[in-house]
Order: structure tokens, then C-alpha cells, then sequence
């Protein structure tokens, strides 16, 4: 996976900083020697990977060791089996191998946003793909593990009332109830939202899909409740159905106010890319940034 948001994989909010820390807590925790240090920074510097990378590649530490370390030290949202965690997708590359390429690149897309569009007063966003098999699902759900393990208070919501994807995404019950139950029954009390199914990460899945899910999204209900989820949240990311096959997506972006697109690298048509940022545009929303997704 790649991207074009102007994000930099420099050490700002993700870098090198916090590694070092976190190497220091995984070394405390695993009893690490001086020579298994050296051992594992030489590696580490042979191989242009991070320390924890080479702690468990070069067999001084196992992966659920460090995962333990790291996730009890500094509450921070890591998918693992001890914490019986199985049922969440391997889509969720943040959550599953927090230290890795993708990962990395996943967290510079989270810094551009929060050194750009978060610092203008924008929290909320929705992730929008011209077409179908453009991975805005995986790109919305990885965000927003990433936001969360930032310690933000994060709400994923999944608004595509045609082919949901979010709530088998995360191990949640896909025929439990959700944004079209809410709508329908048009009462924002009780909202079926699974909380914390990661530390710092809620969601509200999609629901039953509804025969006029276009019509539910254009009502009041639904414009009551972004402002709440703004209010409620400090982050919040929709997903949304492919915005060429479904007009939904653009009702959607109206409400939430800005959007990232994101297309398949060698896949998406740059006239289908722009015919989708000037339809937002016309809606008064705001493009945030453009993903070229290799998912």
C-alpha cells in the first residue's frame, strides 16, 4: 500500500521517538542481555528494520512477547491471540503487525492528517473508492485502529448500507443491529455501538440492509447524528459504499463535511478519481487527501 497525502515517513508523532522508547520497555520486559542488544541493533542496522523487527526476526524475543510488552506498558491496541483477539481480519496490517512496512505507511497517512486537516478543526471523514475493489473498507478500518492507538477516542462508522464490509472486518456480529436500525426506528437513544473492540476503538456496524438506503441517509436523523459523533469522539471515519456505482457516497460526504479517496494502484482510472473529486466538490466537501491503495 502506497499513498499521496504528502505524508512523510519521518520520525514526528511515529518515528523513531516512541520506537526507542517502546525498544526500551521491550527490553526491560524480555530481560534482554547487553549482548543480545548488540546482537539485535547490528541486525537491526544490517537489514534497515527497526529494533523491535530484528528482536524477533534474529529469535531473541517471540512476536507474543513483544506484542505483550508493548500492549500492556502503553495500552496500546495490538491484535494478538492472548488477548483472544483471532477473529479481527489480517486486512488490519496496524493492529497485526504494527511494525511493519505497510503499518508505517499507515501511520504516515495518520500524521498528514493530524498535522493538516486535524490541526484546521476537521475530526471527522469519510473514505470514499470510485468503484468497488478499491480497499476504501481496509483503509477506513486501518485508520482508524491508527487513530486509536494514538490514544484518541475513535468511532468507525460503517455507512455502506449496500455491501457492508466493517463489522466481519473487526469479529463483530454482521446481522446485529446498526446505522440503518437507528435511522429506520429514527431514535439516536441506545445506539447499538460495540465499544472498545480495540482500546480507544468503537464502532457502529451497518445493520440490516435496508431497501432505500439512499433515502435513509438523506434524512434528519442522519445529520443529527454526525453532529453527535463529532461532538462524542475525537475522531470519527465512515465508510461508504463505491461512489460511481452509488450516489450514497456523496449524500454521506455532504453530511460528514471531508473525504479521502482512495483507488487500487494500477487499477483505478484517473477520469473515475476525478469525476469523484468533482462531484464532492459540488457537494461542499472537503478532499482531505487521495490514497493509491496496494491492498
Amino acid at each position: 500500500m502506497s499513498e499521496v497525502l504528502n505524508a512523510q515517513r519521518t520520525p514526528t508523532l511515529d518515528g523513531n521517538h516512541t520506537l526507542d522508547k517502546v525498544a526500551q520497555e521491550l527490553v526491560r520486559f524480555a530481560k534482554l542481555s547487553e549482548l543480545q542488544i548488540g546482537h539485535i541493533r547490528a541486525y537491526s542496522k544490517a537489514r534497515g528494520i527497526s529494533f523491535l523487527e530484528a528482536a524477533v526476526d534474529t529469535g531473541a524475543v517471540e512476536r507474543e512477547t513483544l506484542m505483550t510488552a508493548l500492549s500492556r506498558q502503553y495500552n496500546y491496541p495490538i491484535i494478538h491471540d492472548e488477548e483472544g483477539l483471532t477473529g479481527l481480519s489480517q486486512e488490519l496490517v496496524v493492529g497485526h503487525e504494527p511494525f511493519g512496512a505497510a503499518a508505517e505507511i499507515v501511520r504516515s497517512i495518520r500524521t498528514s492528517l493530524v498535522s493538516t486537516a486535524v490541526a484546521q478543526g476537521l475530526r471527522s471523514f469519510v473514505v470514499v473508492g470510485p468503484r468497488e475493489g478499491q480497499g476504501a473498507s481496509v483503509i477506513a478500518g486501518n485508520l482508524a485502529v491508527a487513530f486509536a492507538q494514538m490514544s484518541v477516542n475513535t468511532l468507525l462508522v460503517d455507512a455502506n448500507l449496500r455491501d457492508p464490509r466493517i463489522a466481519g472486518m473487526f469479529g463483530v456480529d454482521p446481522n446485529g443491529e446498526g446505522l440503518s436500525d437507528v435511522l429506520l426506528r429514527m431514535q439516536l437513544d441506545g445506539l447499538p455501538i460495540v465499544r472498545d473492540v480495540l482500546p480507544g476503538l468503537s464502532i457502529l456496524p451497518s445493520g440490516g440492509i435496508p431497501p432505500n438506503p439512499q433515502e435513509l441517509l438523506c434524512g434528519g436523523d442522519f445529520v443529527a447524528l454526525t453532529a453527535k459523533f463529532a461532538r462524542d469522539y475525537g475522531i470519527v471515519i465512515y465508510d461508504s459504499p463505491s461512489a460511481i456505482d452509488y450516489s450514497d457516497a456523496y449524500v454521506i460526504a455532504s453530511r460528514v463535511g471531508s473525504a479521502i479517496i482512495v483507488g487500487r494502484r494500477n487499477r483505478a482510472n484517473f477520469n473515475d478519481l476525478k469525476q469523484v473529486s468533482d462531484k464532492l466538490r459540488t457537494h461542499q466537501c472537503t478532499i482531505v487527501g487521495t490514497i493509491s491503495n496496494d491492498f
